[in-house]
């Protein structure tokens, strides 16, 4: 019994120091810009609402690849059906050694934004940087900021008028935690 538990301690050591597999839990803002015509006239529009993130990523030598689930709340005003996912590869900065690291990287992924009728789904393109701070062996705190391109469009026709609707960008900010395992 003694020799398996040693191996289990010695296997789990092992697996610690290699595997740098990591899920976060982040909260922010979230600011969606929109863009409306119709008779030539053109206004825009800015959404502004509370976003949670669950990310899950796998960090490297000197970067980082992971995929984000983003839920937005839209409130009362605001768009009723609005999350995301997205891919990101983040090129890691180390500003103190094992304590404190700066991030970019590109993103990639799909937004979807409905209410009603009006659908503003599509991909999404832009990047994102921050920091992060290791707080104890496992867990990091972190904060960013990601900006986003959007490509969803739709037209809607109210009493006989095309209203042409565009989904132009997102802009997030967020902090949270991050757990290594």
């Amino acid at each position: 019994m003694k020799k398996i538990a040693l191996c289990l301690l010695l296997v789990s050591g092992l697996m610690a120091a290699e595997n740098k597999d990591y899920f976060g839990f982040f909260a922010g803002n979230a600011d969606y810009r929109l863009k409306t015509s119709a008779l030539g006239v053109t206004t825009r529009d800015n959404m502004d609402d509370t976003h949670y993130s669950f990310t899950l990523g796998h960090y490297y030598e000197n970067s980082r690849i992971s995929g984000t689930y983003t839920y937005v709340d839209g409130g009362v005003d605001n768009f009723n059906s609005n999350y995301s996912f997205s891919f990101a590869y983040d090129f890691i900065l180390p500003v103190v050694k094992d304590q404190f690291s700066l991030y970019a990287g590109p993103v990639v992924g799909y937004t979807r934004l409905t209410d009603g009728e009006i659908n503003l789904s599509g991909i999404n393109y832009g990047g994102q940087a921050g920091v992060i701070v290791k707080v104890i062996n496992n867990i990091e705190l972190e904060a960013g900021y990601r900006f986003v391109m959007g490509t969803g469009n739709d037209k809607v026709n109210v009493s006989g008028i095309d209203f042409n609707l565009e989904s132009e960008y997102m802009k997030t900010w967020y902090a949270g935690a991050n757990i290594r395992f």
